[in-house]
């Protein structure tokens, strides 16, 4: 089954070497191209690096025959894996802007020559170099980050032209895998340190228990947990109310989220359920965040109001101040109260 990972380029190029490595708790793949382009540009941002989307083929009933349903869990078109995932999986996107290296391109160029590498081209050759650089930039520029035959044939003709005059480069070059994995996935290698109250907070989520996993969600809100938005996502599909509640409070306290996967609870009868959802909405939907303002302090439950106003700190107040006469407004102390503080917070 198709998955996709989002990432970084510079982050990519590691993974297409040494596969995927679980640093933060979890390897994630999802089935929504764009939540991960989504993930990728959050990376991004935070790196300072271009945003990157992997196309992967993962065989799931494999993987929980091989790691077990503890390191293996799904739901809500996310998969997190808990152990080691080999670069074998990569079906898109394990091209030449993965190999951008000298010695990486040295790899390929000498394949495509059927040469071994001691009697080919050296990562240290000029032309190698010029070629890298260049292909770093174009990736970088903001252009795409598809590199075309013709335009990779221009370029060898151009920095190569003793080896590649009268070469042909196909789209079926591009895909050369420089780096054969053999197809296992692994747990992390025990020298990885690891934050033993991480794991069991992971460990509480793929528990039988529902209270546990409901506690679970709570340590990694309490840990800054990196990937807890992605946790939550998961475990929307939860057959526990308790804990799909739970998740959709905790991704309202999110520093970043896509609201696409919240968008189907909104209309939820439940209001404890429609109040989390909303309120999520309402912090993670930029341009829809009044819309949502106001359709949750407009509700008919006092709690819907409730979890609205607790976010309320997200918006804009000055530039919506009819919402926050909403709030001030409210018939429950509790939302008032909470209007009442933003609004002395921002006088001060």
């Amino acid at each position: 089954m198709n998955f996709y990972h989002g990432t970084t380029l510079r982050s990519a190029i590691k993974i297409a070497e040494i596969g995927f490595l679980p640093r933060k708790g979890a390897v994630w793949f999802t089935t929504s191209k764009q939540y991960a382009q989504g993930r990728a540009k959050q990376k991004a941002r935070r790196t300072g690096s271009t945003p990157f989307v992997l196309t992967c083929e993962i065989n799931v009933s494999e993987l929980y025959n091989r790691l077990g349903k503890s390191l293996v869990m799904r739901g809500g078109g996310v998969l997190a894996i808990r152990g080691r995932v080999p670069p074998t999986v990569i079906r898109s996107h394990f091209t030449l802007e993965l190999l951008n290296s000298p010695e990486h391109l040295a790899k390929w160029v000498n394949h495509r020559l059927g040469r071994k590498s001691y009697e080919g081209i050296s990562p240290r050759h000029p032309g190698i170099d010029r070629l890298s650089r260049w292909m770093e930039n174009r990736i970088s520029s903001g252009t795409g980050s598809t590199i075309r035959p013709d335009e990779l044939s221009q370029k060898l003709q151009q920095w190569l032209p003793d080896f590649f005059q009268e070469v042909e480069i196909t789209p079926e070059d591009l895909r050369f895998e420089c780096f054969p994995e053999p197809a296992e996935f692994e747990t992390p290698p025990p020298s990885e340190p690891v934050n033993s109250r991480e794991e069991n907070a992971l460990d509480d989520l793929a528990a039988a228990k529902p209270k546990r996993r409901v506690r679970g969600l709570k340590r990694l809100a309490r840990l800054g947990n990196e990937d807890l938005y992605d946790w939550c996502t998961l475990l929307l599909s939860d057959e526990s109310l308790d804990v799909r509640i739970a998740a959709l409070q905790a991704m309202a306290h999110c520093d970043d989220g896509d609201p696409e996967a919240i968008l189907p609870f909104a209309g939820s009868q439940n209001k404890r359920v429609r109040g989390a959802a909303i309120a999520a909405l309402a912090k993670h939907s930029v341009e829809d965040a009044p819309r949502w303002f106001e359709r949750g302090l407009k509700d008919r439950e006092a709690c819907v109001r409730l979890e609205t106003a607790a976010v309320l700190p997200s918006l804009n107040v000055a530039k919506h101040r009819g919402i926050l006469e909403l709030a001030l407004y409210d018939p429950n102390p509790e939302v008032k109260r909470l209007a009442q503080k933003l609004t002395t917070n921002k006088i001060r």
